[in-house]
């Protein structure tokens, strides 16, 4: 076993169900996993440094980053963090905010500022670091998947920081497509479909249904609808985010300096097997109580 694992992300770091970052930790002695839903790369930079001062990181530990896309806005407020996502998708700021501030290339320029700054900091504690993605940089949008042009002179002036990020979920598992996925449908595709599929005890609106799978929370949502828009051979996926074996899938392709063993390989199916079946689970990764 070796000594510690340190992983840093969004939703697709720590989530309702076991990520890459839980798989890789079944080889390590103490892991910590300090993603959160809706992060963005502000987020995980503050998170690494404050990580590395609390936790004392050293050439005895392994730090792996998922960055997220770029466009995301997160602020502390409060004595907490505001992780609002997407800023193109989120409901906290107006449209005369997004109108105004809202910049791919001033996102990319922030973020990749980041990304250097934190390999400077990781590169001082003699860690082995990793960085990973859920989306390629150009991609500024990541739930509809909106691209734009890079400047060259961005390109050339930050070339080792982005040739340092390994390829993304989205090309690796999900092929440059969302919904390339076995039993894929997105949301307008339900809503079409809403007169024929909905069951007897569907949620009030179609609305608080949308907003309860978005979010991950299906709250009230019966075992019914679970049944008819969960997963498996006849229900429909609207979660883009992977499941524990597309996981395993990116690890194995992306991570190989760390040999999965069978053990760990079969816990990831079978974890994939309980989500796929809503066979019920409740996963949580270990909260860290003494972070920001």
């Amino acid at each position: 076993m070796k000594n510690r694992l340190f992983t840093f992300g969004c939703s697709f770091t720590n989530y309702h169900w076991p990520t890459w970052a839980d798989i890789l930790a079944r080889q390590f002695e103490n892991y910590e996993n300090w993603g959160r839903s809706g992060a963005g790369n502000f987020f995980i930079f503050n998170s690494v440094v404050e990580a590395v001062k609390r936790r004392n990181i050293n050439k005895d530990d392994t730090v792996i980053v998922m960055w997220s896309s770029i466009a995301r806005e997160d602020r502390y407020v409060k004595n907490h963090w505001l992780l609002s996502g997407s800023i193109y998708t989120q409901t906290i700021y107006d449209e005369n905010f997004v109108g105004k501030f809202a910049d791919p290339t001033g996102y990319l320029l922030r973020d990749l500022s980041y990304i250097y700054a934190t390999r400077s900091i990781l590169e001082s504690t003699g860690c082995k670091w990793i960085f990973l993605s859920i989306v390629p940089l150009s991609c500024y949008e990541d739930c509809v998947v909106s691209w734009f042009s890079i400047d060259k002179r961005i390109l050339n002036l930050y070339n080792e920081e982005i040739t340092n990020i390994r390829p993304s979920v989205y090309e690796v598992v999900f092929n440059n497509n969302w919904l390339s996925r076995v039993g894929y449908r997105n949301f307008k595709d339900l809503e079409k479909n809403y007169s024929e599929c909905r069951g007897a005890r569907w949620p009030e609106t179609w609305e608080k249904f949308v907003e309860q799978h978005a979010t991950g929370t299906l709250g009230e949502c019966s075992d019914e609808i679970l049944n008819r828009f969960g997963f498996g051979d006849k229900m429909i996926r609207t979660d883009y985010h992977p499941t524990p074996i597309e996981h395993l899938a990116y690890l194995l392709k992306i991570v190989p300096e760390f040999e999965i063993s069978n053990t760990d390989e079969e816990w990831a199916i079978e974890m994939d097997t309980k989500l796929k079946s809503l066979t019920k689970f409740n996963w949580q990764t270990k909260n860290i109580s003494d972070r920001f």
